[in-house]
């Protein structure tokens, strides 16, 4: 927690706010009419006591960057946030040991409901019950009963489909001197864990490197004590819930060895250096293990991957001069057999420039300091390259990228868009949503037209019985032949009232559908983007068709997918 030196903050604001710190501030009669009130209580669930040095935090949505923090609850878990401007708000709250929660929640880690604010308004009765966290710990030991130190240990949020499930957090947790892990702040849900342990990392920095020859080795190991993923059990917690003698016994086994050689085609310098590693094909707890790399100089390029299980992986390539930012990367698919692989050789050469620019039709809206273009691979299991700012000329640069097949995509940083991407033009080409291919020796001009006409949409989501559905998913769907462009897919929850709005939208044929719970731990993994999750909704989806600077209005009745869910306040 942080110091009290630090008990009031104000991060970020598009108005000025009063301190919020202040347990009773004055408020003048005029400022109470022009803005609103919010106040409640922060309650542990378990008990129904009052829950002290809760964070709650009013962020601003629908356009504006106000971010409001209360520091903190006092003894009877009290929190007041007054003078706050008329608009949409995400509130939430954290407590160490808890649970974070958000307004309008169904369940934890599930979104919230938008909380709107109009002139006057006082809500002073909002509760939030938080749950405990739980964790879960236990050991590492090898064949012998030894502790194994310095071995990782991963968790996945399970998913009900298969694959697609979470990691909870991008660093693995290490075992103690004693083999022992503990993992906390874990909300109630159902886990796979996974352990990876690769006995060369007490070499590499040994000089000379030894050349002796490594066959056996560790692989990943996943609860309970199994290197195959599709036998992984999950381990089910509940607030508050200590899961202790968890524990992994790692088995040796035949590993290979992948050495080769990279060839680079760029001119470099002696110094230039770079690396090589290898990243299981698939998805969800295929991907747990790790550290199946190596460094190479550029000088020879030589590099070797030891104790490496067999399976189908992808080979990759990155190499830097020292005092250079410019990366160069390379990639290829490789399968591993149970003998070594000799002689592997992967090709960096130089990608493709691409320059482009924005045009506006209709003038630009307002602040664009964070728009921004990036390039989407249309290729399976695609790489991710970052993103270029627009610049004040209306300009951006993508350099050396690698050949292959792309669509643009075009954003405001997270803030919320009031324009679409009405064409584009690569070269003299349009380029429609199967992309454009970049290939070394064209140097074409990437031209993007936004438009400020875009449609609007907005609506009521009400329950079977006819109440608010509070903080119910609304998903526009564009209709089958343009579901292969993420981007075109709007997703909002609902506020207090079940009211929604979507801007933003490109013309065209939609469904529009309203969930009341579903799982969505990242945009692009959502559940509405699976074609077999969808199928048996289809039916049950609202058709609309929304033409430039169209205004509709569109009421629904909430789906009910499961009633698992609990509520937070």
């Amino acid at each position: 927690m942080r110091s009290l030196s630090i008990l009031c903050l104000l991060l970020i604001s598009a108005s000025s706010f009063p301190s919020p710190c202040a347990q009773s501030p004055t408020t003048s009669p005029a400022a109470s009419k022009e803005t609103a009130t919010v106040a409640g209580n922060v309650l542990r669930l378990d008990s129904g006591e009052p829950l002290k040095k809760a964070k709650v935090i009013l962020l601003g949505s629908g356009g504006s960057d106000a971010l409001y923090v209360f520091y903190l609850t006092d003894e009877g878990g009290h929190f007041l946030f007054e003078n706050v401007p008329p608009g949409s708000y995400h509130l939430q709250v954290s407590r160490n040991g808890y649970v974070d929660a958000e307004y309008g929640q169904k369940k934890p880690g599930a979104r919230g409901a938008m909380l709107t604010l109009v002139s006057g308004q006082r809500l002073t009765d909002l509760v939030f019950k938080l749950s405990r966290t739980a964790s879960i710990s236990g050991h590492v030991f090898d064949e012998d009963g030894e502790p194994i130190a310095k071995a990782g240990v991963q968790v996945y949020r399970a998913s009900q489909r298969e694959g697609k499930e979470q990691q909870n957090n991008y660093e693995p947790n290490l075992t103690n001197d004693l083999g022992e892990f503990r993992i906390f702040d874990l909300a109630p849900g159902r886990y796979y864990l996974a352990v990876n342990y690769r006995v060369e990392e007490t070499m590499r920095s040994a000089a000379p490197a030894p050349k002796q020859k490594l066959d056996t080795g560790y692989q990943t190991s996943y609860y309970p004590n199994t290197s195959d993923p599709s036998k992984a059990q999950a381990i089910s917690v509940a607030p508050g819930d200590e899961v202790r003698s968890v524990d992994f016994i790692l088995r040796s086994s035949h590993l290979v060895t992948v050495s080769g050689k990279l060839i680079n085609l760029i001119p470099a310098t002696a110094e230039a250096w770079g690396d090589v590693s290898l990243n299981p094909r698939g998805s969800g707890l295929v991907k747990a293990a790790q550290d199946l790399s190596d460094h190479f100089k550029l000088k020879d390029g030589n590099f070797v991957i030891r104790n490496v299980p067999p399976g189908s992986y992808y080979l990759y390539a990155s190499w830097s001069e020292r005092d250079s930012r410019e990366w160069h990367h390379a990639r290829r698919e490789l399968d591993v057999g149970n003998t070594d692989l000799d002689g592997v050789t992967i090709t960096v050469s130089n990608g493709v420039d691409i320059p482009g620019r924005v045009t506006w039709e209709g003038g630009p809206p307002g602040d664009l300091q964070f728009l921004h273009v990036r390039l989407h691979p249309l290729e399976e299991n695609p790489d991710g390259f970052p993103g270029q700012m627009v610049k004040p000329d209306a300009t951006f640069q993508f350099k050396n990228i690698p050949e292959g097949a792309y669509r643009p995509v075009v954003s405001l940083g997270g803030l919320e868009e009031n324009f679409f991407l009405k064409s584009v033009h690569y070269g003299t080409a349009l380029v429609t949503l199967s992309g454009f291919t970049a290939q070394p020796g064209v140097n074409a001009f990437l031209e993007l037209t936004l438009s400020t006409r875009a449609a609007h949409l907005n609506g009521v989501v009400l329950t079977a019985e006819s109440l608010p559905a509070v903080g119910a998913a609304v998903v526009m769907i564009p209709d089958p032949p343009r579901r292969i462009a993420k981007e075109l897919f709007k997703s909002v929850t609902t506020d207090q009232n079940g009211k929604f709005s979507i801007n933003g939208i490109a013309p065209g044929d939609y469904k529009l559908f309203s969930w009341d719970s579903v799982e969505e731990a990242e945009w692009y993994n959502a559940d509405w983007y699976d074609p077999d999750w969808l199928k048996p909704y289809e039916t049950k989806g609202e058709a609309v068709h929304l033409d430039e600077s169209d205004r509709k209005a569109v009421n629904l009745t909430v789906i009910e997918t499961r009633s698992d869910s609990s509520a937070s306040n």
